[in-house]
């Protein structure tokens, strides 16, 4: 009896994390979307800490590094760049290396703003960025440490590619 070849799969993780600007005019934005304005990210591009970690899970996963290696935050032709173009970029160069996303989950973990009511629709948008399921949800650091005290952002990313 001949046993299967187990289905190619990889999995990747990634993190990202920003601290809170002191620029009242930005925006905060999560997987594309404008969630807050007066509350944004400090960062060179639009510091879209789910867009940078589901990047990172999925370079992660098929062994790219990870979105500073292809992306540096010292090029200036990135300066305030749409973190969903980038995505888009880092999914096209697993599929170049014959990688296709199942699936992405992330979690956002921040005491401010509260994310409940915008979920489904980051959980959307980056969805159909990188044509796979992606599941977002929210965490509350519940008051403890720099993101208790409402300094910074962080989101953690899994993503299952396949090859065929």
């Amino acid at each position: 009896m001949e046993i299967p070849s187990p289905p190619k799969l990889r999995i990747g993780n990634g993190f990202d994390i920003h601290p809170v600007s002191n620029d009242p005019s930005r925006p905060l934005i999560l997987g594309g979307v404008e969630v807050s304005s007066g509350f944004g990210l400090l960062g060179h591009s639009d510091a879209d800490v789910v867009c940078h970690a589901v990047s990172d899970a999925v370079l992660g996963a098929v062994g790219l590094g990870g979105i500073g290696d292809h992306f540096p935050d010292d090029d200036p032709s990135l300066e305030g760049a749409n973190s969903l173009m980038l995505l888009s970029r880092c999914v096209q160069m697993a599929a170049e290396k014959g990688w296709y996303l199942i699936n992405a989950d992330v979690t956002v973990i921040a005491q401010q703003p509260h994310l409940s009511g915008f979920l489904v629709e980051i959980s959307s948008s980056v969805s159909l960025t990188v044509s796979a399921p992606v599941s977002v949800k929210a965490k509350s650091p519940e008051r403890i440490g720099s993101l208790g005290d409402n300094l910074g952002m962080v989101a953690l990313a899994s993503a299952l590619l396949w090859q065929p």
